[in-house]
């Protein structure tokens, strides 16, 4: 039976049937007549179109309760939580989910807010993509995901995402991404980060590896000496290398005992040939820490006068 045959039975029952036509669907809303003073028994329509119709109509018309059951709704919203925490490797592939039940042919939207700021940036409505970074794509997984996914994440991919149902107000679910960078880096033995040191001759060089935020596909981290490797150095003799190993760093000590004069030079704590850190040791022969201290403090003196002097250049000339 057609909506306009169940309207015709409706009038016909002492009711007034009113159209209502909107760009998604036509509504047939029913009203006691002035000369009916006992509402009509509720009739079961056998057309699940209409019945659809007055479905929606009363569901647009309880104020538009945003917890209402029988409205879209959010799965990670009834698993009790409305936020979501993801972290990732820079250079990977993300996912974001947004379960939706009942979505009812609402637009489902998503945005980006950045860390510290409080505009948004529009990413997705239904399947398109209005954002000009090619790496965000959006694709619908049956039966009810809405999936972001960003590829090649990188610190700037960092902020919340919001996936909004166009409801009445909006109903939104936040997922605050955190990329998390590699980290490798040198320290001495007070923990502080170095890129250059000295070293009396006969002492013992001790430096650490700090790797985070690096999945460790090899169980090796390697030191080496300008391009020789240390770890399974026996030419030299008094050399240490402990490693520590973690699911997504390590921890990694160096040890040279008596240096000389030809361990200075670079040392380098590598994980890959992209994931590496170096510093450059001196190693003293003769010449106390006092005296170098002295001699840079004296290097320095001469830099400034020059910056303060137009004869700069003929005074070093004829000294």
């Amino acid at each position: 039976m057609s909506w306009v045959e169940q309207c015709a039975r409706l009038i016909n029952m002492n009711t007034i049937c009113l159209l209502t036509f909107t760009m998604q669907f036509v509504t047939c809303t029913t009203t006691v007549s002035p000369q009916t003073t006992t509402a009509p028994p509720q009739l079961k329509t056998e057309a699940p179109m209409l019945g659809y119709i007055f479905d929606a109509h009363s569901n647009l018309n309880k104020h538009h309760h945003h917890d209402h059951k029988w409205g879209p709704h959010f799965e990670e919203v009834e698993m009790g939580s409305n936020a979501t925490n993801i972290t990732v490797q820079v250079g990977s592939t993300v996912n974001l989910n947004c379960r939706i039940t009942l979505n009812l042919r609402k637009l489902v939207s998503w945005v980006r807010r950045k860390h510290g700021e409080g505009e948004l940036q529009l990413l997705t409505v239904g399947l398109h993509t209005y954002s000009g970074d090619s790496r965000y794509t959006v694709e619908f997984q049956y039966p009810n995901n809405w999936r972001l996914q960003i590829k090649f994440t990188n610190k700037r991919d960092e902020g919340t995402y919001e996936c909004q149902i166009s409801t009445h107000p909006p109903k939104v679910i936040q997922i605050h991404l955190h990329v998390n960078a590699p980290e490798v880096i040198i320290v001495d033995e007070e923990g502080r980060l170095l890129q250059e040191k000295y070293y009396e001759a006969e002492s013992t060089i001790q430096l650490s590896c700090i790797v985070r935020h690096i999945a460790m596909t090899s169980s090796v981290v390697s030191w080496l000496h300008g391009d020789r490797m240390l770890n399974y150095d026996t030419t030299r003799g008094g050399i240490s290398v402990r490693t520590e190993l973690m699911d997504e760093g390590a921890n990694s000590s160096l040890s040279v005992a008596r240096v000389h004069k030809t361990d200075s030079g670079n040392y380098t704590c590598a994980i890959s040939q992209t994931k590496f850190a170096t510093v450059t040791l001196h190693v003293l022969n003769g010449e106390s820490l006092a005296e170098l201290h002295h001699m840079s403090g004296a290097r320095l003196a001469v830099h400034t006068e020059c910056l303060n002097s137009s004869h700069c250049l003929l005074f070093l000339a004829e000294t």
